[in-house]
């Protein structure tokens, strides 16, 4: 997990949102490879092993829902990605996106929760695993929610932690999500944009 990526993360529990901090026992660069997040506010501790960040025990995998043909190209364009800097989550099958698009926009934090078994992370990709988006309210520049994890719960979670104005991509054209303005649905996809 990217040391930096603590400055977003949130306390999962059920308390005001408040900042975590990280205390690393292993380092690679800029990234953790053991360690543990802890919150001030409720004295949890999440474990980082083998540089994932433990919020919850890893859910089973969805079943039954198709994943949309598209590549990372197509990605950066409904997120509307261009330039480097910033946060974008990647949930569950859309982390199969990550590699590619961490090449075609470089310089931007790649965050995969939930993603597909054998996802490693590295310099532009930090794992989690959750039961929600332990991310700060209005803290990343876009997000992507797979088929696997296009629920209410999920959109209402995807949609959170947007900044105004910025995308999310949902791999399950039937999502309508509160509080995003819908850009464009078909092909197995919905993007929109966060109001307000």
């Amino acid at each position: 997990m990217f040391i930096e990526l603590t400055e977003i993360l949130r306390c999962p529990r059920g308390h005001a949102e408040s900042y975590l901090v990280a205390a690393p026992i292993a380092m690679d660069g800029r990234r953790i490879v053991r360690g543990v997040i802890g919150c001030p506010e409720c004295r949890a501790e999440f474990p980082i092993v083998d540089g994932v960040a433990y919020f919850a025990e890893r859910p089973a995998a969805a079943a039954g829902a198709a994943v949309p043909a598209y590549d990372a190209a197509a990605l950066a364009a409904f997120l509307n990605l261009s330039g480097p800097g910033g946060y974008v989550v990647l949930v569950g099958t859309a982390a199969r996106a990550a590699a590619g698009l961490a090449a075609a926009v470089p310089g931007v934090h790649l965050v995969a929760v939930n993603p597909p078994p054998g996802t490693t992370g590295g310099p532009a990709l930090s794992v989690l695993v959750a039961g929600s988006l332990p991310v700060r309210t209005a803290a990343v520049r876009a997000v992507a929610l797979g088929a696997d994890h296009a629920s209410p719960a999920w959109l209402r979670e995807g949609a959170r932690i947007l900044l105004p104005g910025l995308r999310l991509a949902v791999e399950d054209e039937r999502a309508a999500p509160d509080g995003i303005a819908e850009l464009a649905r078909g092909a197995g996809l919905f993007v929109g944009s966060r109001t307000g």
